[in-house]
């Protein structure tokens, strides 16, 4: 059952961290007319203008590299050690780019004073669906260690 499991929320993670590359990829098309600072001239924004989205693309990257991995490794030999600490690393890189892209987010839009506009909803959806996927990586984490702790079935006589 513990493999089954761990099959089942990887994949579910591996949807959330594509969904989340993709909108975070939409979002680099221009933003509404809009200028994010106090002045005359209208600037257009991209995603690329920022270098914390460029680190949220960075660990969206890392954590679909590591699920597809681990997916073909949990299909071949099983649950193993490296589910448990790999599955830390990704679920804290994963959690900290999608709170500091979350944080620059709700402050840059606080200190330019603007509404909520279709970027920075996008970067705010792309940035859930990455804390979705953490939760799905720790359930990954927990399941993992209850099959490491189960014990092994008696041999057939």
């Amino acid at each position: 059952m513990g493999k089954a499991v761990i099959l089942v929320v990887r994949l579910i993670a591996f949807v959330c961290l594509v969904g989340a590359l993709v909108i975070l990829l939409m979002s680099s098309q221009y933003s509404d007319n809009e200028s994010l600072f106090y002045t005359d001239e209208q600037l257009q924004t991209k995603f690329t203008d920022f270098r914390v989205y460029i680190y949220m693309l960075g660990c969206i990257g890392v954590g679909i590299a590591y699920n597809l991995f681990q997916t073909v490794l949990s299909l071949s030999i099983g649950v193993s050690l490296l589910d448990l600490f790999g599955d830390m690393i990704i679920a804290n890189v994963l959690v900290s780019g999608a709170a500091a892209t979350y944080g620059f987010t709700l402050e840059l839009s606080r200190a330019a004073d603007l509404e909520p506009t279709s970027f920075f909803n996008k970067i705010f959806v792309s940035a859930g669906l990455s804390l979705l996927a953490t939760l799905f990586t720790l359930i990954s984490l927990i399941s993992a260690h209850v099959a490491l702790k189960a014990p092994a079935p008696a041999p057939a006589h």
